[in-house]
């Protein structure tokens, strides 16, 4: 549980509080160990799906990674791909390791990299950034830009209000 707080960010009390009540719901399993309490999921509960549904869109790599990136500045578009946008997609397979991610615009690499390690950090899965301009991306004899465009992509865009 202290990793959870400590990737959620979270206060470690109200994250055994909040476990505990899913535990009691049905949704999570609670086990002793000799280390401390480990924490496991029970896919077999008619809440579990459901309740996954709603953490990932709400609190998964779609809003971490938008919030990351949209804080840069000169972002035009971001788009994840790769075996995480697959299965978001509802394409089957094993679970990503990564999360692979398009920012088009002007960006600095270590600004990129920044952003990517906060999302990393927030998310417990290394995210991978590609950083091309508008006219790179627009631009199609790059084979590994063709090879994004022709898999899933999850556009994450951040919409900006205007003033």
């Amino acid at each position: 549980m202290l990793d959870l707080a400590v990737m959620l960010r979270a206060d470690l009390g109200s994250v055994m509080r909040e476990v505990e009540q899913l535990a009691q719901a049905g949704v999570l399993t609670l086990r002793r160990t000799l280390a401390g309490r480990v924490v496991t999921r029970d896919i077999s509960s008619p809440l579990y799906e459901p309740l996954a549904q709603l953490i990932m869109l709400t609190f998964g790599p779609a809003t971490v990674v938008a919030e990351e990136f949209g804080r840069l500045p000169a972002v035009q578009e971001v788009h994840l791909f790769g075996a995480w946008a697959e299965r978001y997609a509802g394409v089957p397979g094993a679970s990503p390791a990564d999360i692979e991610v398009l920012v088009i615009g002007r960006i600095e690499p270590d600004a990129a990299f920044d952003a990517a390690q906060e999302a990393t950090a927030r998310l417990g899965l290394p995210v991978h950034p590609v950083v091309r301009t508008a006219a790179q991306w627009r631009n199609d004899t790059d084979p590994f830009l063709r090879e994004i465009r022709a898999t899933h992509m999850l556009d994450v865009t951040p919409r900006r209000l205007s003033t």
